[in-house]
């Protein structure tokens, strides 16, 4: 995955620095799934319960140990960033503690329960193992990633002079991502957020997602790739109205995606199976 986008920070150096953290968060994400990957093939079908118990405390100590180094690296980011960016680094950065609990029951699900529920569906089980091994790597993947998303959310919270975070796409995001990419700095800490929806909902990322997350403390001016972004959620709203329909997410991203050119648009999806047909 290659970053594409580029930062709208105030200054040259704050625009580095997070273009930096976003290539650093995702080679930590990728290191992460392929050590995942390589313990994939220690779950046995034929045992799938006895296999999973090492197998589950592995993968565990494996995302925790890529979550604290997702978190220190995004936290000596900040410190840089805000230097650079307002000429000081006085305010906390705070950060999350890693849930193993919570983690452990994130990767069982993607993992033995996706393959039992792949089975009970009429997959064979190396049929299932296999269907189930990349999206197991998915969100292995999110999960390191969430140290530093959530590193930056708690901070920003804490920041008297920051306006928000807003979410930065890795340059080739879903219509969802896009979305959120779309609305700028206005995340903030789910619980500063309180009642308002959209302040609250940046936190949404799916397993293969590639965002990032950049504290914002001037105006923000949308980059090229953004504006995109809104012209066609913009775009995607207006048909919706137009259909009879009020501005939710069922309603408006199925339209982004059929007028826009996301990763999960039918035009790049198709074209996508187009070449692998002449490819074999």
């Amino acid at each position: 995955m290659r970053w594409e986008d580029k930062s709208v920070a105030l200054t040259a150096e704050g625009r580095a620095l997070t273009e930096a953290n976003g290539v650093l968060q995702l080679q930590l994400a990728a290191q992460a799934a392929a050590v995942s990957l390589n313990l994939w093939d220690q779950l046995q079908q034929a045992h799938l319960d006895a296999s999973s118990i090492d197998w589950l405390a592995m993968n565990t100590a494996l995302a925790s140990k890529f979550y604290d180094q997702s978190v220190a690296t995004t936290s000596a980011y900040i410190s840089a960033y805000r230097t650079a960016e307002i000429g000081t680094d006085a305010s906390p950065i705070v950060t999350p503690a890693f849930d193993s609990a919570l983690t452990a029951q994130i990767l069982l699900v993607a993992g033995p329960i996706r393959v039992k529920n792949l089975v009970a569906s009429g997959m064979s089980g190396s049929a299932a193992l296999a269907a189930a091994r990349n999206g197991f790597a998915g969100m292995m993947r999110r999960q390191v990633l969430m140290g530093g998303r959530e590193t930056i959310d708690l901070t920003t919270s804490h920041d008297q002079q920051a306006i928000g975070w807003r979410r930065v796409s890795d340059g080739n995001p879903c219509a969802f991502c896009a979305m959120l990419c779309s609305r700028g700095p206005v995340y903030r800490s789910r619980a500063s957020a309180g009642d308002d929806p959209v302040a609250g909902d940046g936190m949404h990322f799916h397993s293969h997602c590639g965002c990032h997350a950049e504290i914002v403390y001037g105006e923000w001016i949308p980059t090229k790739q953004e504006q995109g972004f809104i012209d066609t959620y913009n775009q995607a709203a207006r048909q919706a109205n137009a259909a009879g329909f009020a501005r939710t997410q069922e309603s408006v991203l199925p339209r982004m995606r059929a007028n826009g050119d996301f990763r999960d648009s039918p035009s790049v999806r198709n074209t996508r199976t187009t070449q692998s047909g002449q490819d074999g």
